[in-house]
Order: C-alpha cells, then structure tokens, then sequence
C-alpha cells in the first residue's frame, strides 16, 4: 500500500525539476548577453563573469555620462568650430572599425562641427581610436578613426552613415 506521502513527494519532486529547468533557461538567456568564453565554465563562474561585465558596463555608461557633462560643459558659451568639408566614411563590419575623413577646403559649401561626428559615432558604439590631420595646401583631410566600443555588440555602420549623411544635408 502506497504511503500519502508518495504523491506529494512526486509532487515537490517535479516541481523543484521545473524550478531548476526554468533557473537553466534564465542562465542561459543571461549568458547570452555575454563576451564568447574560450572555455567552458561551471555556473557560480558564468554568474560571477556576468556580475563583473554588467558592472564594467555600468562604470561605461558612467563615465560616458561624466565625459558628456564635461564637454557640455566646456562647449557652454563657446561658438562651435565649423569647416566646409566633404564627408568620406569608410567601414570594416569583420573588424567593427569606422574611419570619417572630413576633406576641407574652399568651395566645398557644407558645414559641419567635429564635435558633431565625435558625439555620432559614440552614441552609436563607438570609440575614438585616433584623430589624424593632414595639410596639403589647398585643403585639410581630418580622418577620425574609430572601432567598437564593445565588440561584441560592435557598431550599427548603417545607422552611424545615415546620421552621418543627415547631418551633412542640415
């Protein structure tokens, strides 16, 4: 004869095995989200990998919103410096890397400030790797180079080119 309770021990059994599948899918959705591991971690490790990187992204995100109040701040009640320029962008999608040549000189009619592209390319992902200047007489070339701030979300170069565009034409 069965004893009363062997149903509710099933019971709690098959709970806690949908306790635990349901616990399984959420890590793994969470570790999704996360930079590729070479190697194949145990649960507490993976956990504490996603605790380290969502605080890393937290720090970003405060820092950008540091350095954006300090050039706000800096750009308060200073005229911007604009320059006639044409607008080359040139992309690698396989290295998340973008580079914006501005080519000025006289007579190329549109005006646009470097801030402008700066701000662009960072709230689209990206980091300023390097500014390079070049002057060869009649005009300036100003090439902003430029790669993903995290590179597994990398940089949408679609969207970064039409604001790009956009603000060529305003």
């Amino acid at each position: 004869m069965a004893s009363p309770t062997a149903p509710s021990r099933t019971n709690r059994n098959l709970i806690e095995r949908e306790r635990r599948s349901q616990m399984r899918s959420l890590l793994l959705t969470l570790f999704s989200f996360l930079p590729p591991h070479p190697r194949r971690m145990s649960m507490p490790d993976l956990v504490e990998n996603a605790t380290i990187y969502i605080k890393q992204l937290q720090e970003r995100v405060e820092e950008l919103s540091r350095r954006k109040a300090q050039l706000i701040r800096e750009l308060n009640g200073q005229p911007r410096t604009v320059m006639p320029l044409v607008l080359k962008i040139t992309d690698s999608e396989s290295e998340s890397t973008v580079q914006v040549d501005l080519i000025a000189g006289t007579g190329t009619g549109t005006t646009i400030a470097l801030c402008d592209i700066v701000t662009i390319l960072e709230e689209e992902g990206a980091e300023i790797v390097n500014v390079t200047y070049h002057n060869d007489g009649n005009r300036i070339i100003l090439s902003v180079h430029s790669q993903a701030a995290y590179s597994r979300i990398g940089i949408e170069i679609s969207r970064v080119r039409e604001r790009l565009q956009n603000l060529q034409i305003s």
